[in-house]
């Protein structure tokens, strides 16, 4: 029982720090491309929670992963 609080300790900080130090979402970050989605030919970057940077946020909302503004450092 001690052993399984550790782990899910572990894991929780683990996943709390990653998601603190790159400041991007926690959630639906695997690429998933929508057929027949529309894009938008404009560049304004973003930042997929996957670390892939996007042209623009039609593109990322195509690929079904979540996002901020800027591109990937």
């Amino acid at each position: 029982m001690k052993k399984n609080i550790v782990f899910i300790a572990t894991v929780s900080f683990a996943v709390m720090a990653l998601a603190s130090s790159c400041n991007k979402p926690l959630g639906k970050c695997d690429e998933f491309f929508e057929k027949d989605c529309n894009v938008t030919s404009d560049y304004a970057p973003v930042c997929g929670c996957n670390d892939k940077t996007y042209a623009n946020r039609s593109y990322a909302e195509c690929a079904g992963v979540e996002y901020v503004n800027g591109s990937c450092d």
